[in-house]
């Protein structure tokens, strides 16, 4: 019984994920229709994400996994190395990002 609600709960959680997705996406796309229609923004603002974009993320977060793999060697509690590590990998992902940024400028 235990097993129906976990799967049950898990399909509430990421068909409101899909559903939260799917409208943001559905409206943030009529709203710029509507904007180009009008002519207040132009069809396109040259303010994509490029693959380079995702290149600087992902070798960011690559950096991140390889120091948190590293730092699975030191004999620390679990607690504090979950922690320590979600705090690397975020950071270095921010890091990625930030790069991707002042490369477009």
């Amino acid at each position: 019984m235990e097993q129906i609600n976990e799967i049950v709960g898990g399909l509430i959680i990421v068909s409101g994920f899909v559903a939260i997705t799917y409208f943001v996406a559905r409206y943030t796309f009529l709203i710029k229709k509507m904007l180009i229609e009008k002519g207040i923004t132009k069809e396109n603002s040259g303010q994509g994400i490029t693959k380079q974009d995702v290149a600087y993320v992902v070798i960011g977060l690559g950096i991140g996994l390889l120091i948190t793999s590293g730092l699975s060697l030191l004999e620390l509690t679990e607690d504090t190395m979950d922690l320590l590590g979600w705090g690397v990998v975020l950071v270095f992902g921010a890091a990625g990002l930030l790069v991707s940024s002042k490369q477009k400028k």
